[in-house]
């Protein structure tokens, strides 16, 4: 049986990297007594201060924005040099998996519209905003709000690397991209700029564009 299991989780590797993260997303309830953790009363989330906790807010997006502009790099020198990969359609996908999950749909289209406060402006933080569940649109911010996490997206998405790798690499490059997305939501988390739910949120959002985009573009069963 728990061969089986192994052998499941390594043939559908997406599958359970979405169900885990679709269980996080329906744990809304603990979104306020895990932010509270981090709420000092009279002081507020003073992790949002941390220099490490800031480093890593900073320095994250930057950095696999940058892992992309080596694949351009390499892909340019591919031109010159015969080297295997990356190849067009695998720049292709990344490329469109990258603009369609972190930017088209968490930035354009999610985090202007939801209208969700972030934890550090509702009212059982000292704000004056609502808290209100994850899949409530509402009015309780007007821009940048916390409805998706647009750090959290950009950090799942490193996890578009695994369907580029051998099948035999793919199941633990996917849940490397979750560690890793989950690892910089939990430092948004600890600053008081979003939710559990937040996070899960673009995690299933960005990792369900990288499955489709794998299959349609790579061919890939995911």
């Amino acid at each position: 049986m728990e061969g089986r299991f192994i052998s499941d989780i390594r043939e559908h590797p997406s599958r359970w990297a979405l169900a885990l993260l679709l269980v996080l997303f329906a744990l809304y309830s603990f979104d306020v007594p895990l932010a509270r953790l981090f709420y000092i009363p009279g002081r507020g989330f003073t992790w949002d201060t941390d220099g490490m906790l800031e480093f890593v807010r900073v320095a994250a997006p930057d950095l696999v924005i940058g892992s992309f502009g080596l694949c351009v790099l390499a892909w340019v020198i591919a031109r010159v040099k015969p080297i295997p990969h990356p190849t067009g359609r695998e720049l292709g996908f990344l490329l469109t998996t990258v603009l369609v999950g972190p930017g088209l749909i968490v930035e354009a289209l999610l985090k202007p519209t939801w209208g969700r406060a972030r934890p550090k402006d509702i009212s059982e933080f000292g704000g004056m905003a609502a808290y209100t569940p994850p899949w409530q649109i509402t009015d309780q911010c007007v821009s940048n709000c916390a409805f998706t996490s647009g750090h959290a997206a950009i950090a799942f998405w490193i996890a578009a690397y695994a369907f580029l790798l051998p099948p035999k690499w793919r199941a633990a490059g996917i849940f490397a991209g979750v560690v890793f997305g989950l690892a910089v939501g939990g430092v948004r988390i600890a600053q008081g700029a979003h939710f559990l739910s937040d996070v899960a949120a673009a995690g299933l959002i960005v990792l369900a564009v990288n499955a489709f985009f794998a299959r349609v573009m790579l061919r890939q069963h995911t």
